[in-house]
């Protein structure tokens, strides 16, 4: 039995840990993932309230607070499931304080590599309790600075994508804008002033009201999608093939702006330098349009599977 934690924030921790689980689901493997976010097998309470107090403890730890009852009861949920059922591993997709905690009982631990600058002391305290860290990037990928003492336990495994490969699907004249959980600084009417300029393409938001639970055939279908640059939004792009333009979006730690600099780095993706003006839009389209991304090099294509396996070796 391997237990999962899933970050509550957005959508995408969740996702990704699903897809995993349905991975070592196919290795006969059984799993049991916790959350805050709805869905989850295991739902924690939340852990914040108005009386929270000392949180990072002296800058130790990333949230910790006092006089908040539901950090204390999510804890407690997770130490009476290991307690009862002593799994033999457990991934955090992320916590630093759930990795701690659930190494401090005994359980090897596996946590999620995050792209940005994490060379804080909670970050670090982390990254070294871990017996596997779990990089959701392509093993081309430079090794970041702050994870170069942790190198020997850290596994690149690709993008993980919870959307299946589909046959090929005809592109259409249509811009997708991918909007994730995690939220954004754009606005519809942005969008619909940008439409006007491009009379030739059909547009579509996807996200919000728009959501739609599989939107692999829509995005194979689009001739260009616009999206910020969110781990769990390139790799379903990747898993598509489709040419994209990438947004990142401010992020604690420039997470997004990193993943970014490496897409236009290996030329997979366009990221334009700033928020392009409303004229410099159409060109933009025009040359997403007609670029040939090579996004296979994302490695999207067994990524679960490669970490349910690392999740399997782990003791």
């Amino acid at each position: 039995m391997i237990g999962i934690y899933a970050h509550h924030a957005g959508s995408g921790h969740l996702h990704r840990c699903r897809a995993i689980q349905a991975e070592l689901t196919e290795l006969a493997e059984p799993s049991v993932i916790f959350s805050s976010a709805g869905g989850a097998d295991i739902h924690l309470p939340m852990d914040v309230g108005e009386t929270a107090a000392s949180p990072s403890v002296n800058g130790t730890l990333h949230w910790a607070p006092t006089g908040v009852p539901g950090h204390t009861a999510r804890l407690s949920v997770i130490a009476e499931w290991i307690n009862r059922v002593q799994p033999r591993a457990f991934f955090v997709d992320v916590s630093v304080e759930v990795a701690v905690f659930v190494r401090l009982l005994g359980i090897p631990v596996a946590t999620l590599a995050m792209p940005g600058v994490r060379d804080d002391p909670p970050h670090q305290l982390g990254y070294a309790q871990a017996a596997a860290i779990i990089a959701a990037w392509p093993e081309w990928v430079p090794v970041p600075e702050h994870l170069g003492t942790h190198a020997e336990r850290l596994h690149a495994v690709g993008g993980i994508s919870r959307l299946l490969p589909r046959a090929e699907i005809p592109r259409e004249n249509r811009v997708i804008v991918l909007q994730g959980k995690g939220g954004d600084n754009w606005e519809e009417r942005h969008w619909a002033q940008i439409a006007e300029r491009t009379p030739h393409l059909d547009w579509e938001i996807l996200g919000g009201a728009n959501r739609v639970a599989d939107p692999m055939p829509k995005l194979r279908g689009a001739s260009v999608v616009i999206a910020a640059a969110g781990q769990n939004s390139i790799a379903d792009i990747a898993a598509a093939g489709t040419p994209a333009i990438i947004l990142p979006q401010p992020r604690p730690f420039a997470e997004q702006e990193a993943t970014a600099r490496t897409l236009a780095d290996a030329g997979l993706a366009l990221v334009p330098e700033n928020h392009p003006a409303l004229d410099e839009w159409p060109e933009l389209i025009e040359k997403a349009r007609h670029s040939t991304p090579q996004w296979q090099r994302w490695q999207t294509q067994g990524a679960a599977h490669r970490a349910a396996k690392i999740l399997q070796e782990i003791s």
